[in-house]
């Protein structure tokens, strides 16, 4: 057995691509035939869609377009930045990012899965997959750290010590169930029989085993979950998660995720509540 995860993983599996040749016929039919649709060197796909978005809601793509639009911005980084300022969030929420998540435990998914505006799961499931080799991620708040006094560090492994015991006696009682349910459990067996038998064994693997889902969210959804998560309030396993998943919006799509900044470890955003 494995004491610990090395890592918990986060992987961008697919996020919003812009279809240009659609959008200019789409322009055209508006008559935004001046419009010129940026390349995705200028501004990253996501952060595009939430711009046209925003942008046909006032008919704002060029001058006279709109009789009440005399003036437009053509920069789009400050037209993005002007729509975060503006708390025009719902034109963010047409762009989506989708994560695949391994090594993540169930307490993650619980406090995860409360988010549901904007937010598709598809979590692993303990009914159909049955657990040999029970593995989990350590806490960070077990883990030896610098400038720990000895009285601290002798407690953290302890936990640590404790925490693997814990798991290894799981994996031995799965092992033993495994073995009394051998028949049952044979590759011929029916899928019906093991189904049964792995919604029942689950009952004994504690909430820290890791799994895995994929988690498709908006950008809207995002901003607000890196802000609500990454606090130091927050419960320590999603923080971790959350600055991972932050860090990726910050790099991939600075025009919106820019204003976010680390302050004490949490990562806070300019613009709150879009």
């Amino acid at each position: 057995m494995t004491e610990a995860f090395d890592e918990i993983t986060v992987h961008v599996l697919a996020r919003t691509i812009v279809d240009r040749e659609a959008v200019r016929v789409w322009l055209d039919e508006m008559g935004a035939l001046e419009f010129e649709i940026p390349s995705d060197e200028v501004v990253s796909d996501p952060s595009l869609l939430v711009a046209l978005s925003a942008k046909q809601c006032y008919m704002a793509f060029q001058p006279g377009l709109n009789p009440n639009v005399n003036k437009v911005r053509k920069d789009m980084l400050v037209y993005l930045d002007n729509v975060l300022k503006q708390k025009h969030g719902s034109v963010l929420e047409h762009a989506v990012f989708t994560f695949g998540i391994n090594g993540c435990s169930r307490v993650f998914t619980g406090e995860m899965n409360r988010h549901r505006a904007g937010v598709g799961i598809s979590e692993r499931s303990m009914r159909y997959v049955r657990y040999t080799d029970i593995k989990f991620w350590m806490p960070e708040c077990f883990r030896k750290k610098t400038g720990d006094t000895e009285d601290i560090t002798c407690k953290k492994k302890r936990s640590r010590d404790l925490l693997t015991a814990q798991f290894k006696s799981q994996e031995k009682m799965m092992a033993l169930f495994e073995n009394i349910w051998k028949k049952e459990l044979a590759p011929e067996s029916s899928f019906h029989a093991k189904k049964v038998l792995t919604s029942a064994f689950r009952r004994g693997i504690g909430m820290g085993v890791a799994t895995g889902g994929v988690w498709t969210l908006n950008l809207r959804a995002l901003r607000h979950i890196i802000a609500l998560r990454t606090d130091e309030s927050a419960e320590e396993e999603i923080v971790h998660v959350f600055k991972k998943i932050g860090k990726i919006m910050i790099s991939q799509v600075p025009e919106l995720f820019g204003d976010f900044k680390e302050i004490n470890g949490a990562l806070v955003p300019e613009y709150w509540k879009v």
